[in-house]
């Protein structure tokens, strides 16, 4: 497989040099939160949350290629995986075991790192909450159509127009603006590739994986975004569920909801009792070469 691929299931070779950004705040006695962001934007998109999570302990990395880690190379999820893990291992409170854990927060792109992250290193991860993720990838029209967009992906109206797509507040725009456009070119590319393909391989290992799962999809997102979550189900220790009327970056669109999710998922290990069920018919996989639309 090309670079240009990435590879994106096989770490493959030396881990290139940089350390990744991460912002960490927040009380030396509280469990730690892993957020990992979107493929659009970096770290900054938790700001509503870890103003309204006080109480625990935040790492908010930048993942390669994005804000503060731009120049590390996007390289693989996998890799990308690792490097989080390594994160958990050193900047990580301990357990009442003494072992560094954290629950991990993914959205979109950190979704699918943060359902590698959980399958790869269950040691590290208390619990994951997983949403947006396209864990069977794109389709062949929304892929097509991101590999089109990446031309325009220097320019602020390319991205003022996919931040009103995904009803970004208007107070967060500049940011979404910002942060795109400061993507590694080289990284988006192969971003853009990976996310397209999806973790298909590797969603037998989600499967297994040990740690508390909570799936979830804004109920207005694509049907193939809301189908994946069949893929978390089949894990043993999995809850899937929808957020009503939200879209893919509902953590911005309505930031209170997603902040009391995290909270009642990270403190007790609950569902919030605003969270739909998600309907039988939508779990099952999609047929092949399905464009992804609602």
């Amino acid at each position: 497989m090309s670079d240009e691929s990435g590879a994106a299931l096989v770490a493959g070779g030396s881990v290139p040099a940089g350390a990744l950004h991460v912002e960490s705040e927040g009380p030396t006695d509280a469990r730690t939160i892993v957020f990992l962001h979107g493929g659009s934007v970096s770290g900054w998109m938790w700001a509503p949350q870890r103003a309204g999570l006080q109480e625990f302990h935040h790492l908010v990395p930048d993942l390669p290629g994005y804000g503060g880690s731009r120049e590390v190379p996007w390289r693989t999820i996998v890799e990308t995986a690792d490097r989080v893990a390594d994160v958990i291992r050193d900047r990580a409170h301990l357990d009442e075991d003494g072992r560094a854990r954290a629950d991990v927060v993914g959205l979109s792109l950190g979704a699918l790192v943060g359902a590698v992250l959980a399958s790869r290193h269950p040691e590290l991860v208390r619990s994951a909450l997983l949403t947006g993720a396209p864990l069977r990838g794109l389709g062949l029209v929304m892929s097509w159509l991101s590999r089109v967009q990446l031309r325009l992906w220097s320019t602020a109206a390319y991205w003022r127009t996919r931040g009103r797509h995904y009803r970004v507040p208007s107070e967060a725009m500049a940011g979404f603006i910002e942060s795109g456009i400061g993507i590694d070119p080289s990284s988006a590319r192969r971003v853009v590739h990976q996310v397209n393909e999806g973790i298909e391989p590797m969603l037998p290992a989600v499967a297994d994986a040990p740690v508390p799962l909570l799936g979830l999809a804004g109920a207005r997102e694509s049907r193939r975004i809301r189908s994946a979550l069949g893929a978390i189900a089949e894990a043993p220790r999995s809850t899937v569920r929808l957020a009503p009327r939200m879209h893919h970056l509902w953590n911005l669109e309505d930031p209170a909801l997603f902040t009391e999710v995290v909270r009642a998922w990270v403190a007790q290990g609950a569902v919030h009792a605003r969270l739909e069920p998600v309907p039988r018919a939508l779990l099952r996989p999609p047929r092949r070469g399905r464009s992804g639309r609602s």
